[in-house]
C-alpha cells in the first residue's frame, strides 16, 4: 500500500504476519520494520480513509482473523493502538477491509459475511450475512454507498444506502437496516461459452 503522500510503500510478508515494512520510495529500500503486536497475525491492512495514503496521515487500519484495530508507526515498541482495538470472541476469519472517504470501514471474512463500522474500536453497526463463498478482496466507493466484494468465481455489488423508513438516505455504516430491508447483493459473474456456443 502506498503511504505518506505516496513517498512510502508498506509491505507485508505472509511469513512474518506480525510486522509491516516501510519502503522509502526515494531511497528504494526498506527503512523500517513495524511490529504490530507479537501475538497478532495481520491478515489485511488499509488507509484510515479512502485516499488517506495521498496525505501526510501516518496511521492506518488493520485486521487479524478476529479483530479490527488502528496501527500508529509513531508508537515505541508495538504499533497497535490498544484503545482502538476491537476483538471478537468468536473466530470470524476476517480476510479483507476497505474504507470510505469519511473513514467508515467495511471488513469481510472468509465466511463470506461483511461487517460495517462507523469507526474503529467499537462493534459493527451492521452484519451483512454470507452468501456462501469466502471474500478475498473488498473495495468501497468514496461516498460509502457501494461495496464491491471479490469471491473466487464472482463479484458481489452491494448498495448499503437505506432507501426506506426513518433513516432513509443514511448508510449502513451509520445506522442498522430495518428487519425487512436488508440490502440485496447483485452477483456479477462471467458466463462461459464453449466453441459450440453453449
Amino acid at each position: 500500500m502506498l503511504h505518506e503522500q505516496d513517498a512510502s510503500l508498506l509491505l507485508h510478508n505472509p511469513d512474518d504476519p506480525t510486522s509491516l515494512y516501510r519502503m522509502d520510495l526515494e531511497v528504494g529500500k526498506v527503512v523500517e520494520d513495524w511490529k504490530v503486536r507479537e501475538d497478532l497475525s495481520l491478515k489485511a491492512f488499509g488507509p484510515e480513509s479512502k485516499f488517506a495514503q495521498m496525505t501526510p496521515e501516518r496511521t492506518l487500519l488493520g485486521v487479524s482473523h478476529n479483530a479490527l484495530f488502528r496501527i500508529d508507526p509513531r508508537l515505541s515498541g508495538d504499533k497497535l493502538v490498544e484503545s482502538q482495538y476491537q476483538q471478537y470472541t468468536s473466530t470470524n476469519q476476517f480476510s479483507a477491509m476497505a474504507t470510505t472517504e469519511a473513514g467508515f470501514i467495511a471488513v469481510a471474512s472468509e465466511k463470506g459475511d461483511i461487517r460495517l463500522f462507523d469507526r474503529v474500536g467499537i462493534r459493527a453497526k451492521v452484519l451483512l450475512p454470507a452468501l456462501g463463498e469466502p471474500i478475498t478482496g473488498l473495495d468501497v466507493s468514496a461516498d460509502g454507498q457501494w461495496i464491491l466484494a471479490t469471491c473466487n468465481t464472482y463479484l458481489l455489488l452491494i448498495d448499503v444506502r437505506i432507501h426506506d423508513g426513518k433513516y432513509k438516505g443514511r448508510l449502513g455504516f451509520q445506522r442498522s437496516f430495518g428487519k425487512d430491508v436488508k440490502p440485496r447483493p447483485k452477483r456479477l459473474q462471467l458466463k462461459y461459452f464453449s466453441e459450440t456456443g453453449t
